[in-house]
């Protein structure tokens, strides 16, 4: 009688160790499976994040460079003024933007807002930001120099006004390795890049006699 009593015990010692740990499994499993949803929703918020920050900042720098250019017209100066007004939206960007910022095209659009020549080409000038290239101009080519040609001709006058466009292809590199993403790498002009345009409406400098 004891020996039944002493095995029916154990029997039910087994069965109650045998449940506890098969729970205690569970639980890690499904500890697992949260922690690692958890993260992936945590990383992808910061990744995404800087992403969003970056063409946040570069489109508003975009948009504030075209409406320089716009503003401009056909002056000589309208180019290297684009460029340091992007200059100075892109500072908040770290390196001020050298090494994202890959280049530039200030071009003539078509009604579709397409440039209407290739990039670079005879009406789209292309530039790529590099910090001190010259004493005074952090772009290649520096529309300062007078040997190097912008788009010229901007027709400024009422009535056929021209269409600036301004492009800006950029790279990200992602913070962590976490999310299986590529980076954007933008080594070669239009290849695995970012890109930015704000088209504007050059403001007319010359008004036709009533």
């Amino acid at each position: 009688m004891t020996n039944r009593n002493q095995s029916g015990r154990g029997s039910t010692y087994s069965l109650l160790s045998r449940f506890r740990n098969d729970e205690e499994g569970a639980s890690l499993l499904e500890f697992t499976i949260i922690a690692t949803l958890l993260l992936t929703l945590l990383f992808g918020i910061i990744e995404f994040g800087f992403a969003f920050r970056d063409r946040l900042t570069i489109a508003n720098a975009t948009q504030s460079a075209a409406r320089v250019g716009a503003s401009m017209g056909s002056d000589p100066q309208a180019d290297i003024s684009i460029l340091r007004s992007l200059e100075q939206s892109l500072s908040t960007l770290p390196n001020s933007g050298v090494g994202i910022v890959r280049y530039v095209d200030i071009f003539k659009a078509q009604s579709d807002g397409t440039p209407q020549s290739n990039c670079p080409g005879a009406f789209c000038t292309r530039y790529t930001y590099v910090l001190n290239f010259t004493p005074t101009c952090d772009w290649s080519p520096c529309p300062e120099d007078p040997t190097e040609v912008q788009w010229t001709g901007r027709d400024d006058a009422l009535p056929d006004l021209d269409v600036l466009g301004l492009r800006l292809g950029y790279a990200h590199t992602w913070l962590t390795d976490f999310l299986p993403l590529q980076d954007v790498s933008c080594t070669t002009p239009g290849v695995n890049c970012w890109t930015n345009v704000a088209i504007m409406r050059i403001e007319p400098q010359i008004f036709e006699s009533p």
